[in-house]
């Protein structure tokens, strides 16, 4: 079918006059079977129908029957250790950075002289990411010793023995001591945090202190040195200073961390 025009142009020559209601509609018919035509000689064309994945490949499957099967990388991750300053690291090592947790090299580089977690490398890709934390690796130890806690300076009150390596931070975070008696005397109540015979700390119940609603009381924690043990190391408790047959019942959590998840 031919477009009829009216007007003379780059089309062609017109007719010079209007085009009737017959010759309207057959050039929008002619148009639109001319369009019908092109979309029917459209190819198809190649598409993803559906993909399957495994543990180390993916495979996709495509409208004209073919597929491609495309391997998956397998990440392979190596614990080296404790975070050493100028030291070769490789993708894909783990490093421990006592006590933050465990990162991942994301990058080959030489480490720094001091640990930074937001460490980058000259394009500003980052060194480091935090793999596992380790703020929940308490071993905690719970001491109960009932009846009275008066004892001779200097003798045994109770001891335990490490099963692993393990720390005893210094300070008094997450360090409790309670007598279900509380210390009415006139003296303060000292107990030795020991390791190995020798003290690294000290638990106090102050003299006439405070004295809860049930009769109990609470100790104060004295730890000035980081406390390393090993599988194997005693830690105890032992009466440094108690004069009143009164005061029972201690009960005393030590909060150690756990170090052999360090270990290499």
């Amino acid at each position: 079918m031919t477009i009829i025009y009216v007007t003379t142009g780059a089309w062609g020559t017109g007719t010079g006059t209007p085009n009737s209601a017959a010759q309207v509609d057959g050039n929008f018919h002619d148009v639109d079977q001319r369009i019908v035509g092109l979309v029917d000689d459209l190819a198809e064309g190649k598409r993803i129908d559906h993909m399957t994945y495994t543990s180390n490949s993916m495979t996709f499957y495509f409208t004209d029957g073919s597929s491609q099967v495309i391997p998956l990388p397998i990440a392979t991750l190596t614990l080296v250790g404790e975070w050493m300053p100028s030291t070769p690291y490789l993708r894909g090592n783990m490093v421990t950075v006592t006590p933050l947790g465990i990162f991942q090299v994301l990058q080959d580089h030489t480490s720094a002289l001091t640990f930074d977690p937001d460490a980058v490398d000259g394009s500003s890709n980052p060194l480091y990411q935090m793999w596992m934390p380790l703020h929940d690796t308490h071993y905690d130890a719970a001491i109960f010793v009932p009846g009275p806690i008066q004892r001779d300076a200097d003798e045994l009150l109770w001891q335990g023995i490490a099963n692993r390596d393990m720390q005893l931070p210094l300070g008094n975070t997450d360090c409790f001591a309670y007598l279900g008696i509380g210390n009415g005397a006139v003296s303060d109540i000292i107990l030795s945090i020991e390791k190995n015979g020798a003290e690294i700390g000290t638990i106090t119940f102050v003299a006439s202190g405070t004295i809860d609603p049930d009769g109990g009381q609470l100790g104060a924690f004295s730890i000035p040195v980081v406390a390393d043990f090993v599988a194997g190391d005693r830690y105890a408790l032992r009466v440094t200073q108690s004069e009143d047959a009164q005061p029972a019942d201690l009960s005393v959590t030590l909060p150690f961390i756990r170090m052999d998840i360090f270990e290499t």
